[in-house]
């Protein structure tokens, strides 16, 4: 079957991907099920946690490891659809940041909520202290990545 490690146990960054597949179908059925039927799949990395509000351009392609290029095309797809807005920043005039508007807290509310139910079944069906120290590993893993490389 598939390539186990020593102790017997696929590896993790294969546990991953199902979980992950299953929670973006999630939230996208949750999506259009509130009538944001204009949402991508590809527009969930523009959402992910903690989310886009004063966030560069820039730091979001690099959170989602897409070109600017490719990001900026989403970001300008959400902004026709009402999502956002990129304003200059506050600090820098020449810089430019995301601000959702209320229809992008909207759709951001229904995503967290979304979640929020697919964490409560998955807490419900391992325990609440393995899911409590599933939810601590995974955290120090996004410190780890959020951590400049070299």
């Amino acid at each position: 079957m598939g390539e186990k490690h020593v102790d017997g146990l696929p590896p993790a960054a294969a546990l991953l991907r199902r979980p992950a597949v299953i929670v973006r179908h999630e939230i996208m059925s949750g999506l259009a099920a509130a009538g944001y039927t204009d949402v991508l799949p590809a527009h969930l990395g523009v959402f992910q946690h903690p989310g886009p509000d004063g966030l560069r351009p820039g730091v979001l392609a690099a959170r989602t490891l897409a070109s600017k290029q490719a990001m900026n095309h989403l970001l300008h797809q959400l902004e026709a659809g009402g999502y956002l807005v990129r304003e200059a920043s506050s600090g820098d005039r020449r810089t430019r940041v995301v601000r959702l508007t209320e229809r992008g807290w909207d759709a951001l509310a229904v995503i967290r909520q979304t979640e929020l139910e697919v964490e409560k079944r998955w807490a419900e069906s391992l325990g609440e202290e393995t899911y409590r120290e599933l939810r601590h590993g995974l955290t120090r893993l996004e410190e780890l990545l959020d951590r400049p490389k070299g």
